[in-house]
């Protein structure tokens, strides 16, 4: 059956009467649901429109008093276009025929409807980022930019090409300049740091890149960045610049890995060199210094020996003047002391009686006999 078919062809007797539709004929008497509903009457509505506005405006013709009513709207909805609701880290300009007038700050103001005023809104709370050298896709993941030639390639100051990619946080700080001063800021932004990045990577070899100076980098692009972005009164502050990506491109990547062994491997050796140097040199150092204090040392004791040996001498001369004979006899006593005292003897005198000598502790020796016992008035020795 065809969907505009409303004979109710096809439908069995037993359908009490209702349409294909489950509905049955109507007659303008059943709520006007039925399949013959007609449609409303506008000129029936139009009238009963007039009567009522006759009645309420009696002195004016229902044409006057709909353009009286559909002016009035438009004159409503025109002076609500100068209600402003500034949200909260948001500040809103107005401007008057063009002109810079106020601030808004955030809350609920009153100005002069569209287009004597108008508002333009900056979120002056929000950090924004602008990343140089690679894109975020939608996910946050980091994606290589499609032109890495000119976004992220860059010179050394050893002429190697790094592939460095950073990203740049800025905040508006004052709405009006950020509005009126530079075309298209964030593109602004963009340009002065990778112009200020370009500028230290150029000044600065690739292994300090990469290790010492990458903060000392990331200060100074961000001061040198925030710097020309005051001179052009962009309105905006740089929050922070953070290095991302600093490695070999792809196609030098053996090239630099080489490069970077070689230099490690001489690190390396500079630093044994230096340690050996700072284990042996100490110890020369104390060594000679040992040497330089024995010498002195023994230069003090010389100097004190013969200091002494002087003063004897002149102290045994002195005697010796006023008792030479005394002096005499003294030394030479002094000297066969010390001349005996070494030798492996003992000399015994018997002049005065018999001498026994039972036992030489200084000898080792003991006698097998009685000694020989010299008569008085001679000399006589015992071995």
């Amino acid at each position: 059956m065809p969907w505009n078919d409303n004979k109710g062809g096809g439908w069995t007797p037993g359908g009490g009467g209702r349409g294909p539709w489950g509905q049955g004929p109507g007659n303008g008497s059943g709520g006007g649901r039925g399949p013959n509903m007609r449609p409303p009457d506008l000129d029936e509505l139009f009238k009963r429109l007039n009567e009522w506005l006759k009645r309420i405006f009696p002195q004016q013709t229902p044409r006057g008093v709909m353009v009286a009513g559909i002016g009035g709207i438009v004159l409503v909805g025109w002076l609500l276009t100068g209600i402003q609701i500034i949200p909260p880290a948001e500040q809103g300009i107005v401007l008057r025929f063009g002109e810079f007038v106020q601030t808004l700050e955030p809350g609920f103001h009153i100005r002069l409807p569209v287009p004597i005023e108008t508002v333009s809104r900056v979120n002056v709370g929000e950090t924004r980022q602008v990343n140089i050298g690679f894109r975020a896709s939608a996910e946050g993941e980091r994606v290589s930019s499609s032109n890495p030639a000119r976004d992220s390639l860059m010179l050394t100051g050893d002429e190697n090409i790094m592939h460095v990619t950073f990203t740049v946080q800025w905040q508006v700080t004052n709405a009006l300049d950020f509005l009126f001063q530079v075309e298209e800021v964030e593109h602004t932004v963009e340009a002065v740091a990778e112009s200020a990045m370009r500028e230290f990577v150029g000044q600065t070899p690739v292994d300090q890149i990469m290790t010492a100076k990458r903060g000392k980098i990331e200060s100074q692009v961000r001061d040198t960045t925030q710097r020309v972005l005051d001179a052009y009164k962009a309105g905006v502050t740089i929050i922070g610049v953070s290095l991302q990506t600093t490695q070999a491109p792809q196609e030098v990547v053996d090239a630099f890995n080489d490069v970077q062994a070689a230099s490690s491997d001489r690190d390396r050796k500079i630093n044994e060199a230096q340690k050996y140097a700072n284990t042996v040199l100490p110890r020369a150092k104390g060594e000679a210094a040992k040497i330089e204090q024995d010498a002195d040392a023994i230069k003090q004791q010389a100097i004190t020996l013969a200091k002494g040996e002087a003063q004897r001498f002149v102290s045994v001369y002195d005697q010796y003047k006023s008792s030479p004979q005394v002096t005499r006899e003294r030394l030479y006593i002094e000297n066969m002391q010390r001349v005996l005292s070494k030798a492996n003897k003992v000399i015994l005198d018997g002049r005065n009686g018999q001498t026994v000598l039972p036992y030489l502790p200084g000898l080792g020796l003991r006698p097998t006999h009685p000694p020989t016992v010299s008569q008085p008035g001679t000399t006589g020795g015992a071995q």
